[in-house]
């Protein structure tokens, strides 16, 4: 049940920035990354793709979810637990990476942003990592 409630959440939260999208950089309202706050066009870019990919995570989650039911599958609830989260992480992952692109296409993205996955530590002594 945990996948269908999930599922239902973000699917309504797509069709809901469908119907009202952002128009402004809110905190509370909407996608907002860095990449997205980049410019408006940026902003307009990462509302139309973070809500088709709620829509169609939560439409696949809900499915997921109402096949486990029919399975009888929900003695399984620990393994559910630690996978529906999956579904909340891929959204913001490609809604990421297609923002990368888009900014990179136009030549838009800013000097300063490094990728997440190419940060580099190196062990020292003590605490702290050497960047």
């Amino acid at each position: 049940m945990i996948y269908v409630a999930c599922g239902a959440i973000m699917f309504a939260v797509g069709v809901i920035w469908f119907l009202h999208p952002a128009s402004v950089p809110n905190r509370m309202y909407g996608y907002l990354s860095y990449l997205a706050a980049v410019n408006k066009a940026s902003f307009a870019y990462a509302q139309r793709v973070s809500r088709k990919y709620l829509v169609i995570f939560g439409a696949i989650q809900m499915a997921i979810g109402t096949l486990i039911h029919y399975l009888n599958w929900d003695k399984f609830f620990i393994l559910w637990l630690l996978t529906f989260y999956f579904f909340i992480l891929a959204p913001i992952i490609l809604t990421e990476k297609k923002l990368q692109t888009f900014l990179r296409k136009r030549h838009e993205l800013p000097h300063d942003y490094v990728e997440p996955d190419k940060i580099k530590h190196t062990k020292v002594k003590g605490f702290r990592d050497k960047r």
